[in-house]
């Protein structure tokens, strides 16, 4: 469980920098927008499979994908917390 909620904090992070670096760059000449590409692996998580170039920034859908990274990495956080809890309080009853 921890190494999903990593894994999804770091895809969630990726997306936030890819966005930002879009919308930033939106009105530089010869700027290629980029955008973070989900993979699921055989066990069914999700990764990150690769940042492509996809041409003119779209800040529309920019600014849709900052707000569902945002949303995803404090769910991501929210579950590590979690997590966190409930094994400190795992060891504290063997210990």
């Amino acid at each position: 469980m921890l190494s999903s909620s990593v894994s999804g904090l770091q895809t969630a992070s990726l997306q936030i920098l890819a966005a930002g670096g879009n919308i930033a760059n939106a009105s530089t000449p010869g700027y290629v927008s980029r955008r973070v590409d989900l993979a699921t692996t055989g066990a069914g998580d999700v990764g990150v499979s690769g940042v492509t170039g996809t041409g003119e920034p779209d800040l529309l859908d920019d600014f849709v994908t900052l707000i569902q990274a945002r949303a995803a990495f404090k769910l991501n956080l929210g579950a590590l917390k979690s997590q966190s809890e409930t094994l400190g309080t795992v060891l504290d009853l063997i210990a």
